[in-house]
This record gives structure tokens, C-alpha cells and sequence, in this order.
């Protein structure tokens, strides 16, 4: 483990700059995306059973801090708010707009 993230971290200090962003970004959306499809399914458990939900505001607002992947995957995998037609568009718009934060990047720097 400990040669693992040794080697990883000689590896990130051959990278540029610009490759230390889209790097560091790349990491930040995976754990957004996770943390975001999480909400999404214990949102669905929840409701399952009757219990304490989840606002949707918070449902709404996190694929826009860099979660939209897993937003996207909240919704067709676990089922969740598909018939709401906001959620699949939000999902879709800050997809899209994480799609543009990084291409923009990859021209810019």
C-alpha cells in the first residue's frame, strides 16, 4: 500500500500544471459523483420505507458541485425521481456543464 501511493505520488510530481488540475478536478467530480449517487439512493430507501427524505433542494444542488455523473446515475440506475422531469434535465444540464469546465480547461491551459 504504502509503495503504491509512494509511486503516486512521484507520478503526480512529473505532471505539468495543467495536468495537476484536470488530475485534481478528475478526482474531485469521482468523489462528488459517488457522494451524489449515495444521496440518491438513500433517498429511494427512504422512501421505500416511509422515513425522513432527503430535501430535494440538496438532491437538486449536487450534481452541481461537480457530482452530475453520479446524479445521472441516481436517477436511471436506482430509479429515483424519473417521473419529477426537472431532475433528469438538471442532471443533464450540469453533466453538460462539467463536460465544458473540463474541454475549456484542456484548450485554456
Amino acid at each position: 500500500m504504502e509503495i503504491q501511493f509512494a509511486s503516486l505520488i512521484l507520478s503526480l510530481s512529473s505532471l505539468t500544471n495543467k495536468e495537476k488540475i484536470i488530475f485534481i478536478l478528475g478526482i474531485i467530480e469521482c468523489i462528488m459523483s459517488i457522494l451524489t449517487f449515495l444521496l440518491y439512493k438513500i433517498d429511494k430507501k427512504r422512501a421505500k420505507k416511509r422515513q425522513w427524505r432527503i430535501k430535494e433542494a440538496i438532491l437538486l444542488l449536487f450534481p452541481w458541485l461537480m457530482g452530475g455523473i453520479g446524479g445521472f446515475m441516481g436517477i436511471y440506475t436506482v430509479r429515483h425521481k424519473t417521473h419529477h422531469w426537472y431532475f433528469p434535465l438538471n442532471n443533464m444540464l450540469a453533466l453538460i456543464a462539467q463536460a465544458s469546465l473540463f474541454i475549456s480547461l484542456l484548450i485554456i491551459l
